[in-house]
């Protein structure tokens, strides 16, 4: 009885210690690409705009296959995998589970992380050289994409059913896959959290979202920073290739162009 009365007492503990506790997750590998660079400008950024704490997760170092980016001489490595395991790496109580290469300059993601919803990703996205958000799908089935960029997540009995289907997709990717019609390789997160959150959801999506669109930011384009975004990219406009640029301040961007994140913290 004794020894019962005790690890309760530790369980309590422990929860309490937890209790609303908020922060941030980042997985980072080296490759090809210099991922634990670019998350430590990541972590920087969280802590200046949304004012929590964050942990770098190093993730697994298998290749899940290789990506082509307009910023790189040839294709790259792509590792990936791992981040289904999200809820048992965080040791917060509330997480922002981020991408290293999104890279904040705003506090907007604090109203999600204020909410009382158990699990909040994009489900619609805009590239910064287009006017209007998309739902994005994938396969031939066209089914609808949710981002693992940016997710906000508790630890509730639903998260971990997400979580566990996570798991599972990644580990049977093939075979899902097949079925869903889509490219075996490369692995993506996008896929496998978007049919873990169909199967939860018993065939149907959320209708939680994080309630703007993910901005884009393409590999063509080029990037510089000075207390404000400036991008440049090129239009094809009356036969002809015309350059553009503009600016972007206050904005939170999913930066695809690894090389030209790599290029960035050269300059800082």
């Amino acid at each position: 009885m004794a020894r019962t009365d005790e690890c309760m007492a530790r369980r309590i503990r422990s929860i309490e210690k937890r209790t609303m506790s908020i922060g941030a997750l980042v997985y980072a590998t080296d490759g090809d690409i210099e991922y634990t660079r670019i998350a430590q400008e990541c972590v920087k950024r969280v802590e200046m705009h949304l004012g929590i704490p964050t942990t770098i997760v190093k993730g697994n170092g298998t290749v899940t296959g290789k990506r082509s980016w307009a910023d790189c001489d040839q294709p790259v490595e792509w590792r990936n995998s791992g981040r289904c395991n999200a809820l048992n790496d965080s040791p917060y109580e509330r997480t922002l589970l981020l991408d290293a290469d999104y890279w904040i300059d705003s506090d907007c993601l604090k109203s999600v992380l204020r909410q009382d919803g158990h699990f909040y990703a994009h489900n619609s996205r805009m590239y910064v050289t287009e006017k209007e958000p998309k739902i994005e799908t994938f396969g031939t089935l066209k089914t609808p994409m949710w981002w693992a960029t940016v997710c906000v997540f508790d630890r509730s009995e639903y998260t971990q059913d997400v979580f566990n289907c996570w798991q599972m997709i990644q580990d049977n990717y093939g075979h899902y896959a097949n079925l869903f019609q889509f490219n075996r390789l490369p692995f993506r997160n996008d896929y496998a959290l978007s049919l873990a959150l169909l199967l939860v959801n018993g065939g149907t999506m959320p209708a939680s979202c994080i309630p703007w669109p993910l901005i884009n930011v393409p590999d063509s384009c080029d990037i510089e920073l000075d207390n404000k975004w400036t991008i440049g990219y090129t239009v094809y406009e009356n036969s002809n290739h015309k350059p553009k640029r503009i600016t972007v301040k206050d904005q939170d961007l999913h930066i695809m162009g690894k090389r030209n994140l790599e290029r960035l913290l050269e300059l800082q």
